[in-house]
């Protein structure tokens, strides 16, 4: 009986399948959509402060990824590595997260800006805030992954 291929090689093609890395793990997918979110979303207020004497110059901000949506993307199956010719092939989540950038609706001065400094300012500190909270998520789940490898088997 022959040894099932190393390093997550097809038994019947020779390809490597894909490993499972960070990447690939929903959790730390879900982790990194909101951190992809809330850096494009700095971007986006960075950009509203420096117009902020703009005339003509309408606020943007990110619509929120739709929570749901991330889970049901998150939990799709993923491409599993085939060690034998009678396993069945995974299939991988090949969705990539596009966030829709909202024009604000807020009323404009004079000049037609609709830029308000202390609203702004406001979520950028939220936009921080969740960016930590994000952060400290993340280096929990490592901690997680850390401790569950370092234990010996129990089988």
């Amino acid at each position: 009986m022959a040894d099932p291929p190393k390093g997550g090689a097809d038994a019947v093609g020779g390809k490597d399948q894909g490993a499972m890395t960070l990447s690939t793990m929903s959790y730390f997918q879900a982790l990194n959509t909101r951190m992809s979110w809330l850096n494009e979303r700095q971007r986006l207020l960075a950009e509203n402060v420096a117009n902020a004497n703009t005339s003509g110059f309408l606020a943007k901000d990110l619509a929120e990824p739709d929570f749901r949506d991330l889970l049901r993307k998150s939990a799709a199956p993923v491409a599993m590595a085939r060690t034998a010719g009678r396993h069945i092939q995974g299939v991988a989540n090949a969705d990539a997260t596009k966030f829709k950038i909202l024009k604000l609706d807020e009323a404009a001065d004079k000049s037609g800006n609709s830029v308000s400094l202390e609203t702004e300012m406001m979520k950028v500190s939220q936009s921080v805030a969740d960016h930590e909270l994000m952060s400290n998520l993340y280096r929990k789940g490592m901690d997680l992954m850390r401790i569950a490898l370092s234990r010996p088997s129990r089988g």
